[in-house]
């Protein structure tokens, strides 16, 4: 039986695009202070986060890696035009994408009514928690943006204390929290970096089509997938989850 349920944060829970848009505007802040005006160097320093023409590369550091990762592949590129300490940049790009998504006027686009979506989980039993690769200051502030702070039970985020994704860290901690072994927990989240995720926690891996990713990036990962989470207010979908919970490995379900 399906207890608890770890979430994605960007593009499982909230549109993407907020990340996206923020990419692009640090991108060219970044290269007004560095004095650079080439539109192909713009271009090469999207790609290599993983910024496309109409979206984002599911495998681009900005669709699951920290900020720290995004900032080491700009790096990369720059340090062929300005000679640029790494550690330096990094700290620099990283307060760059918070104060951008940390604005007073974000606007955080869910993909559901989360407050019903979390009232219906919680009306059953189900333990809610959240896993994701941004900072917790950056989680907390949509939490209290969207006025969900009662619904989590859990929040993992990349804090410099717990493992990231796709190491099982959040998911041991999300069950050692609540009592629960690793085949009662769905994780659900929109890259192949959390289907990595679930099956290195001996959890049920759910693939959503809201985010970065297609079937295609999925579909060898996944243990099901849906087109968002607004499938979660399904009882049927739900049930399926705990079919799938059964099949999980003996020696993954107290891992």
């Amino acid at each position: 039986m399906i207890k608890g349920i770890l979430f994605d944060k960007d593009g499982t829970l909230i549109d993407f695009s907020l990340w996206r848009n923020a990419g692009i505007k640090v991108i060219k802040k970044i290269m007004n202070e560095y004095g650079l005006n080439d539109e192909k160097l713009f271009k090469d320093l999207q790609n290599a986060v993983g910024i496309t023409e109409n979206g984002v590369d599911p495998f681009g550091a900005l669709a699951y890696r920290s900020h720290e990762d995004m900032a080491g592949e700009l790096h990369f590129i720059l340090k062929k035009y300005r000679e640029i300490d790494l550690a330096r940049f990094q700290s620099h790009v990283s307060e760059l994408l918070k104060k951008e998504v940390l604005r007073d006027n974000v606007e955080f686009k869910e993909i559901t009514d989360l407050r019903a979506l979390f009232e219906h989980l919680k009306s059953i039993g189900i333990k809610i928690g959240l896993a994701t690769a941004d900072s917790r200051q950056s989680a907390m502030y949509m939490i209290n943006k969207l006025k969900l702070n009662d619904y989590f039970d859990f929040i993992g985020s990349y804090d410099g204390i717990m493992q990231p994704k796709p190491h099982s860290d959040m998911c041991v901690r999300f069950c050692r929290m609540h009592g629960l072994t690793p085949d009662q927990v769905a994780i659900v989240g929109d890259s192949y970096n959390d289907m990595v995720f679930a099956k290195n926690s001996g959890a049920v891996g759910v693939g959503v089509l809201s985010g970065v990713s297609c079937k295609i990036n999925l579909k060898d990962a996944a243990d099901l997938m849906i087109p968002s989470v607004n499938l979660l207010f399904d009882e049927k979908f739900l049930k399926s989850l705990e079919d799938v919970s059964s099949q999980v490995p003996m020696e993954l379900k107290t891992a």
